[in-house]
């Protein structure tokens, strides 16, 4: 037997020298070390997470000891066991224990007298468990340090913020594999914020998904994952996260939780339940929260929301991607706009607005009565809202009147066509390349229909992240038009605009389950979701072909 204190072995059960109890001797390593792998592989089924909570696979908070009948579990094959394997189990029960007390990386007076007295039902050494909880309370110590985000992490954050605050789909989609890797390896609030709201409101499956296979809880993956669950209509796992939000964590705001249960109840149309939780929000939500907020008063309180300073704009992500809030409903906005801003303007606002409004342009023209009196007149009208983009040198816009669409005679289409390709060979700007697979496919003028060279400049646009360039792909496999037939390859291609809600994937997919092709045929989701797609402005060609679908097929 082994004195802890005068680091001797004695024979008996007492030390002759300080009356301490004997115990086994150590292993020759000289103590529990404990590293992240380390301290998961002997404490049951503990993790230490990116945000620096620890909690036990079963969520529970708090329940330092968890000991129901643990003590009597360890000698109930003790006649089985060395007195050495019964003390290392010992130490992982209390190793279980310290790393619950410490989830919230504070030990308080009360946990530590549970941990004292869980330490004296154990029978273990003080000076052992003393040597366990140091080094628990290190290692929580060094991952707490993580929060703090170096330059690179620093950097694609802000990017993300930038897409975020713009509801620049395509790009969130892109950047959202890179920021799991830094969500992985960070504990920083804002980024899990950002990433989980993000995943929520473009990947409600995958978010699901990581939720239900996660052994830690994050207080942010469970916050949207709520709102996942309302997304695809299974209202009582939305209600049973809600509620468990309040007991798990209760250091978090009152008002982030009646937030989220006005979205919750907007969501499922119950608009009277909302307005009466939005007036019990008195301000007390985080700045991370504040968009999300003004989102839901631009719902259900206008005042307020003029009060606040919030727009349409600044809320889009929310409004567009939660709430199904089409910002295009009136048709001279953009003849307004198209005014106001001048076409050798280059920023980034401006090509989205003009993607925006040659899409709402494209639709309309395809709803136009060709046998109308005013025929002529309300082409040109809306025409006005298509040329300027065009003018202004967004290539898909370009490619897009190039492809033959109603207005401009084909003269015009290969002048267009002509300037398209005429743009610098070694641009690499995907939607260049993107239009230019629109040309060879269309077979516009002199550019003769040539598959193989469209799927050549899809292909690299898609590898830069394009969702319609993969969407012309997956059409391509499709219709078999001078290609091989393969619905599975066409959805592959497909899913993952589909997912982001991009109005071409919407619309691929819409089609395969109203028709039945390489999906289970189900017109009435089908339906739903072409309308879903005729609605989204994130992709002209998208919501366009759904405008002609709808209408075509008289649904």
């Amino acid at each position: 037997m082994y004195c802890p204190k005068c680091n001797q072995e004695r024979d008996g059960e007492f030390c002759l020298e300080c009356g301490l109890p004997l115990i086994e001797k150590p292993a020759p390593q000289g103590g529990l070390n404990l590293n992240l792998g380390d301290a998961n592989a002997i404490s049951g089924g503990l993790n230490v997470n990116a945000s620096k909570n620890i909690h036990n696979e079963d969520k529970s908070v708090h329940n330092i000891t968890n000991n129901t009948s643990t003590v009597n579990n360890i000698t109930n094959v003790a006649a089985q066991k060395t007195q050495m394997e019964l003390l290392q189990e010992r130490k992982n029960l209390y190793l279980n224990a310290c790393m619950r007390a410490y989830e919230d990386n504070i030990l308080e007076q009360d946990e530590k007298l549970e941990l004292d007295r869980y330490r004296i039902e154990l029978q273990l050494d003080e000076g052992v468990a003393n040597g366990i909880l140091e080094q628990v309370q290190m290692l929580v110590i060094r991952h707490a340090q993580k929060s703090e985000l170096t330059g690179v992490a620093k950097t694609k954050l802000k990017r993300l913020t930038e897409s975020l605050n713009k509801n620049e789909i395509t790009a969130l989609v892109r950047q959202l594999e890179s920021i799991e890797v830094l969500v992985d390896k960070f504990s920083n609030e804002e980024l899990h914020r950002k990433y989980y709201l993000v995943l929520a409101a473009l990947k409600e499956n995958e978010i699901i998904e990581k939720f239900g296979s996660s052994t830690v809880d994050n207080y942010w993956q469970t916050y949207w994952c709520c709102l996942a669950y309302q997304k695809i209509g299974k209202i009582a796992k939305s209600e049973d996260l809600l509620f468990s939000l309040e007991n798990k964590y209760p250091n978090h705001s009152n008002d982030n939780i009646t937030l989220l249960a006005v979205a919750c109840a907007y969501m499922r149309n119950d608009i009277e339940e909302a307005k009466e939780l939005l007036n019990d929000v008195v301000g007390d939500y985080p700045p991370g929260l504040q968009r999300f907020a003004e989102s839901l008063y631009l719902l259900l309180d206008a005042e307020t929301a003029k009060e606040m300073g919030a727009t349409e704009q600044s809320c889009a992500f929310y409004l567009v991607n939660f709430f199904n809030k089409n910002l295009i409903d009136e048709k001279n906005k953009y003849q307004e706009d198209t005014k106001q801003i001048p076409f050798e303007a280059k920023t980034n606002t401006l090509k989205a607005k003009w993607e925006s409004m040659a899409c709402e342009g494209f639709r309309m023209m395809n709803e136009l009565d060709s046998e109308s009196e005013d025929f002529v007149s309300d082409l040109k009208s809306v025409l006005n809202m298509i040329i300027p983009p065009a003018i202004a040198e967004i290539p898909y816009a370009m490619a897009n009147l190039v492809a033959g669409l109603k207005g401009i005679s084909e003269d015009e289409a290969v002048k267009w066509a002509d300037k398209l390709m005429a743009l610098d060979p070694q641009n690499e700007d995907a939607d260049v390349m993107l239009s230019k697979g629109v040309i060879y496919s269309e077979g516009v003028g002199h550019y003769t229909q040539n598959i193989e060279y469209a799927l050549a400049f899809y292909r690299a646009a898609a590898e830069k992240g394009n969702m319609d360039a993969m969407c012309s792909i997956a059409e391509l496999f499709f219709e078999g038009e001078k290609i091989e037939k393969n619905y599975q390859l066409a959805l592959e291609w497909a899913k993952s605009p589909y997912e982001a809600k991009n109005a071409y994937g919407l619309y691929l997919y819409g089609v395969a389950y109203y028709e039945g092709k390489g999906l289970p045929k189900d017109t009435l989701k089908g339906k739903r979701i072409i309308r879903e797609a005729a609605n989204t402005n994130n992709s002209i060609i998208g919501s366009v072909s759904a405008m002609m679908y709808l209408k075509e097929n008289k649904i």
